[in-house]
């Protein structure tokens, strides 16, 4: 069986690299790529993959809102998270925004095709370096006598910080939010 995968990434060197690792194994081929999120939710319509890679930082609509629609709207495709960001908050942010697993840019050619078909098998890919920062930081946490942080902002309002920071006036981003600008 190949596994059909869709890649985005805003930088097309990272993509052409990417496309590389995985097109060497003869049971990968990637079948379509995105320069942002949105991009990668039109081309998961499209194109059908088994697989969406998805960089979690991006412009218009980052990784992680669009691992969030594509889990919403297309079930079936399985979403791993590429990151250079080596950050437990991140690793949750993409775990709860449906990622099954996460990808360390710094990593990728030793780690992305392990993680395709990890995430192809049904199974989780945790980094190398994320199980023991988790557990230390848990540890410390009990100790310190905090439970588990909590996120201050909803996914929309996240959104919609983000859009503002890249420099969207209000009536831009209910456009591309699809509500209405007193809702922004």
């Amino acid at each position: 069986m190949t596994i059909r995968i869709l890649l985005a990434d805003d930088h097309a060197l990272v993509r052409a690299g990417l496309r590389r690792i995985l097109e060497a194994e003869p049971d990968l081929t990637v079948v379509a790529e995105g320069a942002d999120g949105a991009e990668a939710v039109e081309l998961t319509r499209l194109e059908n993959p088994d697989l969406a890679v998805l960089d979690i930082s991006m412009p218009r609509m980052t990784g992680l809102q669009a691992a969030r629609e594509i889990a919403r709207r297309f079930p079936h495709v399985r979403v791993l998270m590429l990151s250079m960001h080596d950050n437990e908050q991140y690793f949750f942010s993409a775990l709860q925004a449906g990622a099954c697993g996460y990808v360390l840019k710094s990593a990728a050619d030793e780690d992305l095709v392990g993680a395709c078909r990890a995430a192809m098998r049904g199974e989780s890919f945790l980094y190398a370096g994320i199980q023991s920062t988790l557990v230390r930081d848990y540890l410390e946490r009990m100790a310190r006598g905090e439970g588990v942080p909590r996120t201050l902002l909803t996914e929309r309002e996240n959104e919609v910080v983000k859009l503002i920071a890249e420099g969207m006036t209000n009536k831009q981003i209910a456009a591309a939010l699809v509500i209405s600008v007193k809702t922004v």
